[in-house]
């Protein structure tokens, strides 16, 4: 989703002695993580906090106008914080230098575009923020998908092929897709470069990061121990983990609130993990010390407010539950069930084949735009907010072993797709009946774009090692008209 930050995403338990390693900070970082500042203000939705942060960022007033710059930001603090609280960030772009446009989705599902421009040199305050409904016009620019009317199943699938073909063509997508219909692949292919330095292509088997597709295996994972009796939603965290950095807000905050985002804890990509060295991430606990003895943002239960450090946490409670690290869990209680052979959590200093390297869009020292691998960009290792690697035909699998009921019992698979919380473990439902719930998720960070639409008949996967959210684009221009073309072409039969 982002060039340096919120991997909204991004583990086994080892013990690591905390350090600090400094790392040169580009124009670009510094630039970067004063905006971030100002839409983390926003996000929690302070208007006070909004107030300090930007009088700390941005340039100073004209002389004798600070009364009055101060009065008119107080009016905007307030509209800005009351309107978007709850925004997520979801990608940026970094066409121009010095100019940064931040693209978030907020709680309703509005689509804004935030606008900042820097200073040239030194320190890169904020010389402008401006906000604009939709994507940029300089953003990721999809061709409409059509199908002409009358088409047969085969002259459709040569126009899939065409259009993604046009799309690598124009290099706006690297990756693989795959479509299905009542859980079996009608459509599948590859595109761009694995690793464009040693021009290694990508092809179907390539298994590519999830970003924050992760979430949903956390929430599963947490629905498996809540059936089998060893977990409530209504536990604290100090009653999981006793040996928590902070035991006062340990103590107010519960499963339910980490799993619905309403924790008050904040993010995971704070000034300290971009100025450490990211091997350091390897485990949920490894990230504790960004955010645990940091204030709340609010009040547990008061609202909702997206938090990567929420979900982190939640790894941590599966593991001092389950008695082992979280990957080796999700491995071996969602991956193993649902036949994802070629899934994982494998190490950025690990050898490991077909997995995709990552290229995020940045703007080079002569102004030009040019592509970065994002391997320094990211904590080394996936974890219980996201990136774990797949593959679109192992995503499949995972949306039919979920449908199936075959990674939760009926009651607690219409709990994962938003029905009420089961009364108790066991349920009369019948098990044989697929869920035709519609859901999407995605996830994206520097170099990671990463979604799967379905609704139980048709599915719609795409993975890339590009920016986000060039696959959540994508899927949006192909989900609805194939939608309604594929019913009439394929019998149910």
């Amino acid at each position: 989703m982002l060039r340096c930050i919120i991997c909204s995403l991004i583990v086994l338990a080892a013990a690591f002695v905390w350090t600090s390693t400094t790392v040169a900070e580009t124009p670009e970082m510094v630039e970067e993580a004063r905006s971030m500042k100002v839409l983390n203000s926003i996000s929690a939705g302070d208007p006070e906090a909004l107030l300090t942060v930007m009088q700390e960022n941005w340039i100073p007033a004209e002389s004798g106008k600070e009364e009055e710059r101060t009065n008119r930001w107080s009016q905007v603090t307030q509209a800005l914080t009351e309107r978007h609280a709850g925004l997520e960030v979801v990608g940026v772009i970094a066409d121009v230098p010095h100019q940064l446009m931040f693209q978030t989705t907020d709680p309703d599902g509005i689509f804004l575009t935030f606008v900042f421009d820097y200073e040239s040199e030194e320190p890169h305050r904020i010389l402008s923020m401006s906000v604009q409904a939709g994507e940029p016009e300089s953003g990721i620019n999809i061709p409409e998908f059509d199908l002409p009317k009358g088409v047969s199943l085969d002259e459709a699938l040569a126009v899939f092929q065409e259009w993604f073909d046009d799309l690598a063509d124009q290099d706006l997508f690297s990756g693989t897709a795959l479509i299905a219909w009542n859980g079996e692949p009608i459509f599948s292919g590859a595109w761009g470069y694995a690793s464009k330095e040693w021009s290694v292509e990508n092809k179907i088997e390539t298994r590519f990061d999830l970003g924050s597709i992760n979430k949903s295996f956390t929430k599963i994972a947490v629905g498996q121990l809540i059936n089998q009796g060893k977990l409530s939603l209504e536990n604290t965290i100090a009653e999981i983990i006793p040996d928590y950095p902070n035991q006062e807000t340990a103590a107010r905050i519960t499963v339910r609130h980490l799993l619905d985002h309403s924790s008050g804890l904040g993010d995971i990509f704070t000034e300290e993990f971009f100025r450490s060295s990211k091997s350091l991430y390897r485990g949920p606990r490894d990230f504790f010390p960004l955010f645990a003895d940091q204030p709340l943002l609010f009040e547990p239960g008061e609202r909702s407010q997206y938090s990567n450090a929420g979900f982190m946490v939640l790894g941590a409670v599966i593991e001092a539950i389950s008695g082992v690290a979280y990957d080796e869990y999700v491995i071996t209680n969602i991956f193993g069930p649902a036949g994802m052979s070629a899934s994982g959590f494998f190490a950025n200093d690990e050898i490991v084949p077909d997995v995709a390297v990552g290229y995020t869009k940045m703007v080079g020292e002569d102004g030009a735009q040019e592509l970065r691998n994002n391997l320094l960009m990211l904590p080394v290792k996936g974890n219980s907010a996201g990136s774990a690697q797949s593959t679109v035909g192992d995503l499949l699998k995972f949306d039919n072993a979920l449908r199936e009921h075959r990674l939760l019992p009926p009651a607690y698979t219409n709990w994962y797709f938003g029905g009420a919380e089961p009364e108790t473990a066991a349920s009369n439902e019948d098990a044989s009946k697929r869920v035709d719930v519609a859901t999407g998720i995605a996830g994206g960070a520097p170099g990671v774009s990463a979604v799967l639409e379905s609704d139980g008949s048709l599915a719609v996967i795409i993975l890339s090692n590009y920016d986000s959210p060039i696959t959540e684009a994508i899927a949006r221009k192909l989900f609805r008209p194939l939608s309604t073309f594929l019913p009439s072409v394929i019998s149910d039969n």
